[in-house]
């Protein structure tokens, strides 16, 4: 997701690098000396500062594009020569997003051919030595400057306008109206240091305007200040956009801030504002995050005009309740809950298609903080309000941090038993597994099959990657993963799985580079068949012909354009007590490059839902053409659809062939993942209509709520579901051709005995 910061952490990484200055070279780079990009290749490890040539732009592993257009602003390439072309002598170089404006070559493709100097972490980037996180970037001509500053030297400084307060400056809306104006003699009390080179400052005295903010933040080098001293600032106004998630870095909110000239101390040690008590003092919307585009600053309707009328103030929430997992430093809690809200039995709160949930806040803490959805804080959490990584934090006051009252871990368990006449099917995303995951999240998988999931007989599994996981091998053979997970099972009690899968061609999956996942399948044998057919490849195209698949697992339309860079739908059919059963199993594509909830753009723009939407259409007419064949067909599609239930990629996928059975769980249980705080549906099983009723769903919430502290295994829930299949489906005849008068009947009447029987792999000699 990128590195959590906020732009002033780059000066402390500046400070880090004055000390080392001190420390001798010993094979480990170092700021001292400006190095060659050769150098930067053969020592790439620690921080270092590198001067080259801007040859191109990095698209992939050694892949470099070297004349415009260029696809984005994220990095360019670096070498000793101007005219290098050599992938081995080409240094990639990531672009945060401060520096995109200058250094961005989809923005200024001019810029290659000319030397900078870069300041950053030497390591990996697209699997090759290359530069992260830079902390400075300059051209060789020393242009380029530093995020924040006012201005280029010798430009004549505009008269400032004085006699204003915080909250003239902020304004009522989420832009400043003296942006990019000079304001002098800005009085506040500072109320949160964030590093050397930044603070927030609050004016104690309120306007009685809940529309604008009392506080700000303020930028200014080594400004020596700490809580509780009163300044008075001069300085520019700008809306800065500080660091985050996306690559888009157009989606994100500015914050509203003085980029300091001069900052003087007037007094010390006094009293901080006393925070303003959400659900109190103020009501935060709880439906609405924005229902008009901005046109309205209306901080009692739109939760993103709330909270930007709280920017930079002191807030506290009383015994907030956490609904999600700590993740990046982050505690995802609500204040308290709303009558008419969804909220599950473990703590957490519900995406619906009524509304996003608003009232979720991110305390941000630290890294090491453990918490689970249902915890709460035993008291008032307070701290100032910023924005970051797309998201509204409150960073909070950890010196008073009240204590966190954890709530009961309760194991949950599939609803039903495995019974002689019913099959049972999961879907489970086990986070990129591979044979070289840890032993402990191996064990962990295993024992959730056993014991959470109690043994199904067919698992379809999403995330799976090859033998190496994520080493760039060239090789996307998946058998040691497979069989590590089997050993486990096996170790711990549980039945002797095989397993099948198609494995896709090398770094054409998408997924982390070097990883190939893939969805593939494990299956009881003692229970469930796999149907004798030709096994495909990764780019054969399975069909439905004469009642049977043509390939044994086969992938759907594996060379449709529409499945570039993404998982395709693997197909195979199994036979559980003579009864034949189409499992397809999938993992779409994900939301990246959506609009963030509390981005600029509202409403946010679903830029991913267009390609799942094709896909869902590709696999409903695949479906429908076995239905149209044999209307009694069993299917079965489960997987990470990366949707939710009510979504249009869904709602197309279902069209008369499919019923989701995650609709027919109580509202309260429909979530198989967490993110940002909002409990949500990405796994799914859908079943042909007649299936409907003699099928059984449940969702397994044994991962998303928790941490790996609590003993989660994977960031998502197994989905299951139990089917009686006794119904007067198609069956495979027995070995001998014959079955129940009822079964010859309904075999005669679809293909013929003879015809079933080599169909259903039966003619071969034994």
């Amino acid at each position: 997701m990128g590195n959590i910061k906020l732009k002033t952490f780059s000066w402390l990484t500046a400070v880090i690098l004055l000390v080392s200055y001190a420390i001798p070279f010993s094979g480990q780079a170092s700021a001292e000396t400006v190095m060659t990009v050769q150098q930067a290749i053969e020592n790439n490890n620690g921080t270092g500062t590198v001067e080259g040539y801007i040859v191109g732009h990095t698209t992939g592993t050694n892949s470099y594009d070297h004349e415009a257009p260029f696809g984005n602003d994220y990095n360019f390439a670096l070498a000793d020569r101007p005219d290098e072309t050599d992938p081995a002598k080409i240094l990639p170089v990531q672009i945060s997003p401060s520096y995109r404006d200058a250094f961005g070559l989809q923005t200024n493709p001019e810029i290659v051919g000319k030397k900078v100097r870069v300041t950053g972490s030497l390591t990996a980037y697209f699997t090759v030595p290359g530069l992260k996180s830079p902390s400075a970037m300059v051209f060789a001509d020393g242009s380029g400057g530093e995020p924040g500053d006012p201005g280029e030297p010798g430009e004549p400084e505009p008269p400032a306008v004085t006699g204003l307060k915080i909250h003239d400056i902020q304004g009522d809306g989420h832009a400043s109206p003296y942006k990019d104006q000079q304001v002098g003699g800005v009085t506040g009390i500072v109320t949160k240091v964030e590093g050397n080179n930044a603070f927030f400052m609050q004016d104690p005295e309120d306007d009685d305007n809940p529309n604008t903010s009392e506080a700000i933040y303020v930028y200014q080098k080594a400004h020596g200040l700490t809580e509780g001293d009163q300044v008075e600032v001069d300085g520019f106004v700008k809306e800065w956009v500080l660091e985050g998630y996306s690559e888009k870095l157009q989606t994100d909110l500015a914050m509203t801030e003085i980029n300091a000239t001069a900052v003087r101390k007037l007094a010390s040690g006094l009293e901080l504002p006393e925070p303003v008590i959400i659900g109190e003092d103020r009501i935060m919307p709880t439906e609405i995050i924005d229902n008009d585009q901005f046109n309205v600053f209306d901080p009692s309707e739109d939760g993103i005009d709330f909270y930007e009328s709280l920017e930079g103030m002191r807030i506290g929430v009383d015994s907030p309740q956490v609904i999600g997992p700590q993740k990046y430093g982050e505690v995802p809690v609500i204040a308290n809950k709303v009558d008419g809200k969804v909220y599950s039995p473990q703590g957490g709160i519900l995406l619906t298609e009524e509304s996003s949930n608003p009232e979720r806040m991110f305390l941000l803490i630290d890294r090491d903080f453990v918490a689970k959805a249902g915890d709460h804080f035993n008291g008032l959490v307070t701290g100032v309000v910023s924005y970051s990584f797309s998201n509204f934090k409150i960073l909070v006051d950890q010196e008073t941090l009240p204590e966190l009252v954890e709530s009961e871990l309760v194991e949950d368990y599939a609803t039903f038993e495995q019974k002689e006449n019913k099959l049972t099917i999961a879907s489970y995303n086990i986070e990129n597994f591979s044979a070289e995951t840890n032993a402990a999240k191996t064990a962990r998988i295993a024992e959730s099959i056993i014991n959470n999931l109690k043994t199904p007989d067919i698992v379809g599994l999403v995330e799976v990657q090859d033998n190496d996981g994520q080493t760039a091998s060239g090789s996307a053979d998946a058998t040691q993963s497979y069989q590590a997970l089997i050993d486990e099972i096996i170790a711990q009690g549980g039945p002797a799985y095989n397993w099948t899968d198609i494995a896709p061609e090398y770094n054409q999956d998408g997924g982390a580079p070097g990883g190939n996942i893939r969805v593939g399948y494990l299956y009881n044998p003692e229970r469930v068949q796999l149907k004798e057919a030709p096994k495909g490849t990764a780019t054969d195209a399975v069909a439905y012909e004469n009642g049977d698949l043509t390939l044994n697992p086969g992938r759907i339309d594996p060379q449709n354009p529409i499945f570039e860079d993404t998982r395709k739908p693997l197909a195979a059919e199994f036979v559980f007590k003579g009864q034949e059963v189409i499992v397809i199993a999938n993992h779409f594509n994900s939301k990246g490059g959506d609009d963030p909830l509390f981005g600029k753009i509202q409403p946010p723009v679903l830029d991913s839902e267009v390609k799942r939407i094709e896909i869902a259409k590709l696999l409903n007419e695949f479906i429908a053409g076995i239905h149209a064949e044999d209307p009694k067909a069993n299917v079965i599609v489960l997987g990470d659809l990366n949707d939710f239930e009510f979504s249009k990629p869904i709602e197309v996928l279902e069209n008369g062939q499919l019923t989701n059975m995650i609709k027919t769980l109580p509202e309260g249980e429909r979530f198989t993942y967490n993110y940002q705080g909002n409990s949500q549906v990405l796994d799914h099983i859908l079943v042909s209509n007649h299936l409907a009723d003699q099928t059984e769903a449940d969702i397994i919430n044994i991962n998303s709520l928790y941490m790996e502290e609590h003993g989660r295994a994977s960031d998502h829930d197994p989905v299951m579901v139990q089917i009686h299949l006794n119904n007067g489906q198609r069956q495979c005849p027995d070995s001998s051709g014959k079955g129940t008068g009822k079964q010859n009947e309904d075999n005669g009447k679809h293909l013929g005995h003879e015809k079933k029987a080599k169909a259903c792999g039966y003619d071969k000699a034994s």
